[in-house]
């Protein structure tokens, strides 16, 4: 299924998005109608929000709205079900950041409240004004904009961070409670992205464009359109296993400032052409989900693992795959295979991971006969070293890809009694968070993905994950396709949870078909 027939599935949704007549918001209104909804743009500045909805076309709206005033944000959800026919999706993106620089000693209460009132309290009615709507229609999903600040302190942005922190409780909180009516809840968590306002402060002299590009592992600021990207991904059914997950579209800021070698010339974004990928560890259920995406997506793909057997049955199911059985625990024996596919590709433009992954992911043994327990530090933890080390120096000699390391939400969460295998997941998501640092200079982006319970996993294990379904493999590939396409151009360093909302959920067991909460 190619790229665009997947994003197909907003066509004819119906998204309310605030603040969206400029920055990030009206990069989002653009994405969401490229992809067929309808939309609505909530602005405290009226005027202009008409004027944008005028340049999308007859089928979107406006709303004039100031975020602070309850009244007014329940009344612009009323007024998109009225105008649009019902409301899908929705996207708290207002807000107001702390441009004064004042320290707490010098910030008036006042302007603490209102910015507060917009950021925090205006985004809580907005959502669950949008939710009773959507509860009544079968379901949605909310995407809160949140911030890399609501991560670590900011100083003098004291009311900004603390709002967005907010924003991030409020995402986690009615992920869980609305769950059950099929409403998703996830946040975008952008670092300095160049927006007006920015554009504005770098001009008054406010912000050092070439100070903060120092501090950012890739070295640039975001652009509107990368944030977007994120925004629309996780609002669409491509990321149905997702609730209650934080996505950093921050460029490695959160890796802090011992990122490696300084930034070379090159922008680290892929050439033209038809883009290759590599599926290290393609024998099992996630990394077959992974290569059959990207081939069907129109990729030049290369499966490799152990058992030759298994390799050539995968490649009778997929167009034009290059297969490469390889001992991977054989360094040189993958270190040539890996060039082999170079030479054949005459790129790679990114690697899937997916080496023990399988193992980690299982959270009851007995319901898996042909895991066999232990080795999980020495396949799947040094298995990703071996994966980094033979793909690397092409990687930074090209200047350019992406490593996306499939493993389990087990480092998070205590599930089943495995510790090897928790240890082993919780070890190569800071793996990949290091890598990501070391490797940014070099224009190449590397990422995890932490899965929950998949198909398969015990009524206990599912009990306890807010959506109430196992994870598939698809939508583990899902996630891994958007981590390697270009949309994902500013994302790096960061742990996905794609586990149903599993790790942000601390209340009772909800009712499973053969299970008792």
């Amino acid at each position: 299924m190619k790229r665009t027939e997947r994003e197909a599935g907003l066509s004819g949704q119906v998204v309310l998005i605030t603040g969206a007549a400029s920055g990030i918001g009206w990069a989002a209104a653009q994405r969401f109608v490229a992809q067929g909804a309808r939309v609505l743009i909530a602005d405290i500045d009226a005027d202009k929000a008409a004027s944008r909805a005028s340049e999308l076309g007859g089928a979107h709206g406006f709303f004039g709205v100031d975020m602070a005033q309850p009244g007014q944000v329940a009344e612009m959800v009323r007024y998109c079900v009225s105008r649009l026919g019902g409301l899908d999706i929705l996207v708290n993106n207002a807000g107001r950041t702390d441009t004064e620089g004042l320290g707490v000693v010098d910030q008036p209460i006042s302007t603490f409240e209102n910015l507060v009132a917009v950021n925090l309290r205006g985004s809580l009615v907005a959502a669950e004004q949008a939710a009773a709507v959507m509860r009544t229609s079968g379901g949605g999903a909310i995407v809160n904009v949140a911030s890399g600040a609501a991560l670590r302190p900011v100083p003098y942005r004291n009311a900004y961070s603390a709002s967005k922190a907010g924003v991030l409780a409020m995402t986690r909180h009615h992920a869980c409670a609305w769950a059950r009516d099929g409403i998703r809840v996830n946040a975008v968590a952008p670092g300095y992205t160049r927006t007006e306002l920015v554009e504005a402060l770098i001009a008054r002299g406010r912000i050092d464009p070439v100070a903060v590009a120092r501090r950012i592992p890739l070295g640039r600021m975001a652009a509107p359109a990368e944030v977007a990207a994120a925004i629309a991904f996780l609002a669409s059914s491509r990321a149905s296993a997702m609730t209650g997950s934080t996505f950093l579209v921050d460029g490695g800021s959160q890796l802090g400032s011992g990122h490696g070698i300084a930034q070379k010339t090159n922008s680290g974004a892929s050439p033209p052409g038809q883009p290759g990928y590599v599926v290290v560890g393609a024998c099992g259920s996630l990394g077959q989900a992974v290569a059959r995406m990207l081939a069907d997506a129109g990729a030049a793909v290369a499966v490799l693992d152990a058992d030759g057997g298994q390799l050539a049955a995968l490649a009778a199911t997929i167009a034009a795959c290059d297969t490469r059985p390889v001992d991977i625990s054989d360094e040189h024996a993958m270190a040539e295979a890996i060039a082999g596919v170079a030479r054949r590709f005459g790129r790679i433009d990114g690697v899937v991971n997916a080496v023990g992954a399988d193992a980690v992911i299982i959270t009851d043994r007995s319901h898996n006969s042909s895991y066999v327990g232990g080795g999980a530090l020495a396949e799947h933890l040094t298995g990703a070293l071996r994966v980094a080390k033979a793909t690397g120096p092409i990687l930074q000699r090209q200047g350019f890809g992406t490593l996306v390391n499939l493993t389990s939400i087990a480092g998070e969460v205590a599930l089943g009694d495995d510790a090897e295998a928790a240890a082993s997941a919780a070890a190569v998501a800071m793996f990949t968070r290091t890598l990501a640092s070391e490797w940014s200079g070099y224009g190449i982006r590397v990422n995890a993905i932490a899965a929950g319970p998949v198909e398969g996993a015990p009524p206990s294990a599912i009990g306890r994950m807010p959506l109430g379904r196992a994870v598939s493999a698809r939508d583990i590939a899902e996630t891994a396709a958007f981590l390697l396409s270009p949309d994902a151009g500013f994302v790096t360093g960061s742990v996905i949870a794609v586990d149903g909302g599993l790790s942000i959920h601390a209340g009772p067991d909800r009712t499973v078909a053969g299970d008792s909460a």
